[in-house]
């Protein structure tokens, strides 16, 4: 990373630019993430498994590929 010369781009996904995969994989590590807190910090632990039922349901609401909606952006990179 100390010696990356390329643009790091941001992009996001909405109704208009679904990415469900992407929506999909954050989802999940939400939930994951609330596992490892679940002992440790109770009220943390459910605001991540709220989250991330709120974002697999944006997931499954909007279908798309991320690639498809930011072709422009991604492509060739993210279009296989």
């Amino acid at each position: 990373p100390e010696d990356m010369d390329t643009p790091r781009s941001v992009f996001k996904i909405d109704q208009n630019t679904p990415g469900s995969e992407v929506a999909a994989e954050t989802a999940a590590a939400l939930a994951a993430a609330s596992l490892v807190f679940r002992r440790s910090d109770r009220t943390y632990s459910k605001l991540l498994a709220r989250r991330a039922i709120s974002v697999f349901e944006f997931a499954d609401k909007h279908r798309g590929a991320y690639s498809t909606g930011l072709k422009k952006y991604v492509c060739p990179f993210y279009c296989s």
